[in-house]
């Protein structure tokens, strides 16, 4: 348990940067994507001495490497957009469709029952983003950032996906490690450190951004420990760090949601966190 708590507030911190980067540094897509594989890759890679790590030597290790690096770069790639209109709470409770996703995915290819208890949970979290969507429309252009915000949910299921389907070719740790190496030096070449330092909070506003990646790759190692020891912690890490990132909302004196926002968005928690428990 304390563990997963560890987990959650690294979690929650760097959603907090993450909408920093973007709505204080200003940060476009590639200086993003190359800060966050940058200093992700720094951090995790300082960890690889410690890990079990051995495998062969492929061509097939091309598919995992490159499935993930694809991935994580459409999803950086789309994150900005996302976040200049979206609080990092919001964002979460449209990620949580994945869960629904993965559900659907298992009762389709997996022989899963399918549940009347989860169906409604899968409602009731429709009803509240439906609600918060309609609360929302003078702050948040959905018409604007509707593909992002369907792509970014995708990569988030995606991910999942590559990794549970490639894990016996490539640690998964190794094929992440990889992935982010092939974007760093991508995104590298396309941005302008100069231009990139004397956006509104300069050097300082890089280095937190970097500094944010220690915690994300400790969440990313917590997350992994807790998993092989208690599925039912690991699986209640997202809904928690959703109802954290909620109530920071409720108390942050500068964001003042209207009363069906927070109603769509206690409807939203209740649903994704319902249906986690219920699984």
């Amino acid at each position: 348990m304390p563990v997963m708590l560890l987990v959650v507030f690294c979690y929650t911190l760097c959603s907090l940067n993450d909408k920093y980067a973007v709505s204080r540094c200003m940060y476009d897509r590639h200086e993003l994507m190359f800060l966050m594989s940058a200093g992700t890759v720094v951090f995790l890679g300082a960890t690889l001495p410690f890990y079990d790590l051995g495998f062969e030597w492929s061509w097939r290790i091309i598919l995992p490497v490159g499935g993930i690096a694809a991935v994580k770069y459409t999803e950086f790639a789309v994150l900005p957009t996302i976040l200049r209109q979206m609080s990092p709470f919001q964002l979460k409770s449209w990620v949580g469709l994945t869960l629904f996703i993965s559900y659907f995915t298992d009762v389709i290819f997996y022989a899963s029952p399918l549940s009347a208890l989860l169906l409604g949970f899968i409602i009731i979290t429709f009803a509240g983003l439906a609600l918060a969507a309609r609360a929302d429309r003078r702050s948040t252009d959905y018409k604007k950032i509707w593909l992002h915000l369907a792509v970014y949910v995708l990569t988030k299921y995606a991910y999942g996906l590559v990794m549970r389907s490639t894990g016996s070719i490539l640690p998964t740790t190794l094929t992440l490690f990889f992935a982010l190496v092939i974007i760093a030096v991508i995104s590298f070449f396309c941005i302008d450190v100069k231009t990139m330092l004397s956006k509104p909070e300069g050097r300082k506003g890089a280095l937190i951004v970097l500094l944010a990646k220690l915690p994300n790759t400790a969440g990313l190692l917590g997350e992994n420990y807790t998993a092989e020891r208690s599925l039912s912690n690991y699986s209640f890490i997202q809904p928690l760090i959703l109802v954290v990132l909620f109530v920071m909302t409720l108390l942050d004196r500068r964001s003042k949601l209207p009363a069906l926002s927070i109603i769509g968005g206690a409807v939203t928690v209740v649903g994704i966190v319902g249906f986690q428990l219920a699984k």
